[in-house]
C-alpha cells in the first residue's frame, strides 16, 4: 500500500502536469490580434510631401518627381501615390504631366497616372500641346506619354481624340489609334 505522503506527491505532480499539458494545449494556437488578410491590404510604409529629383552626370535636372503621398505596398511592389506632377526636362523642350492618383512599380522608372491625368508637352520651336485622359503612362524606355480611356490632344489644329494616344518626348511624333476623330499635324 502507498503512505498518504506518497500519495500526495503523486496527486500533486499529477495535477502539475495536467496544469501544464492544459496550459500547453491552449497556447499552441498562435493567434493573430488582426486577421492576416486586412495586414496584407495595408500599406507597409508610406512617405507624405514627397519631392524627389533626377540630375544627369553633367549636373543639370532631368526629372522632378512630387506628390502628396506614397503608399508602398510590398504584396502588389509598387507604390501609390496622391496628386503626382512629373516634370521632365529635354533637348527639344520640356513636359510636365499630373493625374489624382499615381503608381510606380518597384524597379522602374515608369508611372501611370490616373484619374483625369493631364500632360503638357513644350516644345523649343513649335506650340504646345495638351494631352488629357484618364489614363497616362510615361514609359521610361520608349520616352513616350501614352494616353487611354477618353484621350484627347490638343494643339493648334483644335481637338483629337482616338482611343489610344502616343506621343514621343524627343520628337513631336504621335501615334493615334482606334476610332481617331480630329485633325492633328505635327509643326515641322
Amino acid at each position: 500500500m502507498i503512505k498518504t505522503s506518497h500519495k500526495k506527491l503523486l496527486l500533486g505532480a499529477g495535477g502539475i502536469i495536467v496544469v501544464a499539458l492544459c496550459f500547453w494545449a491552449g497556447s499552441s494556437d498562435n493567434k493573430n490580434l488582426l486577421q492576416t488578410d486586412n495586414l496584407s491590404s495595408t500599406p507597409d510604409y508610406f512617405i507624405t510631401k514627397i519631392h524627389a529629383t533626377e540630375f544627369g552626370q553633367d549636373g543639370k535636372l532631368i526629372e522632378t518627381l512630387t506628390a502628396d503621398k506614397g503608399l508602398h505596398y510590398n504584396k502588389g511592389a509598387r507604390t501609390l501615390l496622391e496628386n503626382p506632377k512629373v516634370k521632365r526636362v529635354e533637348k527639344t523642350g520640356n513636359w510636365e504631366a499630373q493625374g489624382k492618383k499615381g503608381i510606380i512599380e518597384d524597379g522602374s522608372s515608369d508611372i501611370l497616372l490616373t484619374d483625369d491625368a493631364s500632360a503638357i508637352k513644350h516644345y523649343v520651336d513649335s506650340p504646345d500641346i495638351t494631352l488629357k485622359a484618364d489614363n497616362i503612362r510615361y514609359l521610361d524606355k520608349k520616352q513616350s506619354l501614352t494616353s487611354t480611356g477618353n484621350a484627347r490632344i490638343y494643339s493648334t489644329q483644335g481637338e483629337t481624340t482616338a482611343d489610344v494616344i502616343v506621343t514621343y518626348i524627343n520628337t513631336e511624333e504621335v501615334k493615334m489609334t482606334g476610332s481617331v476623330r480630329g485633325q492633328y499635324e505635327a509643326t515641322h
